[in-house]
């Protein structure tokens, strides 16, 4: 456990963000303390792809090497949840899961996006491996396969669309529970010359084997030969610091920040998936960098000034 003392900055998250921040900031020689509160989004997939010098690495390995590289300079890493936080006077003030408390200058939001997966069977079975929802992730292992896409709207368009860059068999179908949105008939005339099929019956579930699907299944009993399901879902803030800290929205429900990464609330930077909807593992890590180097600006800038010994915080991780 941690001693009661104030740190220059707190980043909540320990994903491809934070970890990155967290080296940035060690590096820059701020006290760093990172709290890690368990599996990342990514974790379902057994490889994480398009990723500079470690394209295929599995996301444990990622963590491990991000956590060991962030530790030599200095950071620290506490494995437990924060519960909620509070910005005061000169700082925050964090409270973890088992009552203890911990203060900071800074706080760095890096918590990241929980994907809403449709209330079907077989969807989070195969969630990762051959339900997936980025093809820059996961295209290049899918391509060429029959593919479906489980979505509607402008969305499922565009995703319908963009697959075509890897395979030629492509059916947008739109029967999905909770995606109430409806295709445009423009949307369908175009997706039509382009070759997608546009399927409306109510899907009903997803045939897997292991974490393989062999067919999308209808309310009807017909099935639709698919070995590549893509949904894009709705998402939600993970962990209960962005609404306990009251920060300002987007109209698309991500988070709001300025162009320093600077969120609504005092002393609170973000970074992320929980900002952006270009998510991938290199776009989450770069914005950690952008964050950290503006939150380490903005310390220096403040009085926090070069120190030839850092007194960092003990730590049983």
């Amino acid at each position: 456990m941690l001693a009661q003392r104030t740190t220059d900055a707190i980043i909540v998250g320990a994903g491809p963000a934070g970890l990155e921040a967290a080296l940035v900031l060690a590096r820059a020689g701020r006290s760093v303390v990172v709290l890690d509160g368990g599996p990342g989004r990514n974790a379902p997939a057994a490889h994480s792809y398009n990723v500079f010098t470690r394209d295929g690495t599995s996301p444990d390995e990622l963590r491990h090497i991000g956590r060991a590289q962030a530790r030599h300079y200095g950071a620290r890493f506490v494995d437990a949840e924060a519960v909620t936080a509070t910005s005061e006077a000169t700082g925050v003030r964090i409270e973890l899961a088992d009552g203890s408390e911990l203060t900071a200058k800074r706080l760095l939001l890096a918590t990241g996006v929980t994907d809403v997966l449709p209330d079907l069977t077989g969807v989070a079975q195969a969630w990762g491996a051959t339900v997936v929802h980025c093809p820059y992730c996961h295209g290049h292992e899918l391509r060429g396969r029959a593919t479906a896409v489980l979505g509607t709207g402008e969305r499922g368009a565009h995703l319908a669309e963009l697959l075509l860059g890897w395979t030629t068999n492509v059916t947008l179908c739109t029967g999905v529970p909770g995606l109430p949105e409806d295709l445009s008939e423009d949307a369908q005339q175009k997706l039509g010359a382009l070759g997608v099929v546009v399927d409306a019956r109510p899907v009903a579930a997803l045939d897997v084997t292991g974490r393989a699907v062999r067919s999308v299944a209808f309310e009807g009993g017909e099935r639709l030969h698919a070995t590549a399901v893509y949904v894009q879902p709705p998402q939600r803030a993970r962990g209960p610091l962005p609404d306990a800290l009251a920060l300002a929205r987007t109209e698309t429900g991500l988070f709001e920040v300025d162009e320093s990464y600077r969120t609504s609330t005092p002393y609170v930077w973000a970074c992320g998936d929980m900002i952006t909807p270009m998510q991938a593992v290199q776009m989450a890590a770069a914005s950690g960098f952008a964050a950290a180097a503006f939150l380490n600006h903005d310390l220096v800038q403040r009085g926090t000034r070069y120190a030839p010994t850092l007194s960092l915080l003990p730590t049983s991780s």
